[in-house]
């Protein structure tokens, strides 16, 4: 498979979509991205000419998925539409036998998140097809290692994550937490990983505010595998401003990530140390292309991104949330 081709599902930035930036990584990572759904006419004109001229990605736009699926040839879908409308298109993914590139989190609507997320992934695994989750932090883990040599080498005891979403209360918690987990499955991977022991708090909590439409929200958990424990704490404070703050930290190590100019150069400080991170993006879509011509070429596909496990742990957390929210 010399140059994958991929379809996108969410072409445009409306509601903080990757659509756009993914198609560019795509074609920086040697894949073709020659068609895209749209909502409708109107948005599918927009998309063509915005992709064309801010990314160089030529592609024909549809608003019929049978449609786009019939005309084009396609080795996977990079689902980039809000996670509502996920499980459909995963689901007419696998009756089209395509490999996906989904957005996090997987599932995001109704119950049984995890147990449903497992039977999707179990379903592409049946039939030989990739599922990845655009996680990307733990892409950028050889830069921190850059930036505090010899922490990743220890055993990690605590964990700390500040991000700035757009989203409030429990759909702040889908779009932020994939990222403090995949990280923590990254720096301790087990086949039991498991979190327990979630507490919130909020700034606004002896307020009239409700918790699930605060914009300020801390949470503490375990993360517990095998043999290890780690205490994990992130906060998660709303806005709405651009470029978006984030750090983590390993046993008290901070990374800030600093993004800087239209080229979107990102490095990463800690006092007055500073050094420079590849884009996350471009490491999962570079992992997500090989991986699509390694299958090609009869290689066994790197194991999957621990989704159905992150889900356990997303849905174990929100629970959590909607328990103490009440």
């Amino acid at each position: 498979m010399d140059a994958p081709r991929v379809g996108l599902i969410g072409a445009r930035r409306s509601r903080q979509g990757l659509g756009p930036f993914v198609a560019r990584e795509l074609r920086v990572a040697g894949a073709l991205v020659p068609c895209f759904l749209g909502t409708s006419a109107d948005s599918v004109r927009a998309a063509e000419r915005d992709l064309a001229q801010r990314f160089g990605v030529e592609a024909r736009g549809y608003t019929d998925l049978n449609e786009m699926l019939v005309r084009e040839s396609l080795d996977a879908l990079a689902v980039l539409s809000p996670a509502e409308t996920h499980e459909t298109y995963l689901r007419s993914a696998l009756e089209a036998r395509l490999h996906v590139l989904c957005e996090k989190p997987l599932l995001w609507e109704g119950e049984r998140l995890a147990e449903r997320a497992r039977a999707l992934e179990e379903d592409f695994q049946a039939h030989g097809l990739l599922l990845w989750e655009n996680c990307q932090w733990p892409f950028a883990l050889p830069a921190f290692g850059d930036l505090h040599p010899g922490v990743l080498e220890q055993s990690p005891r605590r964990f700390g994550m500040r991000l700035s979403p757009a989203s409030l209360g429990v759909q702040m918690l889908g779009d932020s937490l994939p990222h403090p987990l995949s990280l923590l499955q990254a720096l301790a991977p087990c086949d039991q990983a498991r979190v327990a022991d979630a507490r919130f708090s909020t700034a606004n909590r002896g307020s009239s505010e409700r918790p699930s439409h605060s914009g300020n929200l801390s949470l503490s958990f375990e993360y517990h595998t095998a043999g290890e424990r780690v205490e994990a704490e992130v906060e998660l404070a709303q806005s709405d401003k651009l470029p978006r703050e984030a750090a983590f930290s390993v046993n008290g190590h901070w990374a800030h990530r600093r993004v800087e100019g239209p080229e979107y150069s990102i490095r990463f400080t800690s006092d007055s140390r500073s050094v420079e991170v590849r884009d996350p993006l471009r490491g999962l879509i570079d992992a997500f292309v090989t991986d699509l011509r390694g299958l090609s070429e009869g290689r066994k596909s790197r194991p999957g991104a621990l989704i159905s496990q992150r889900m356990q742990m997303l849905e174990t957390l929100l629970q959590a949330f909607l328990e103490w929210s009440q």
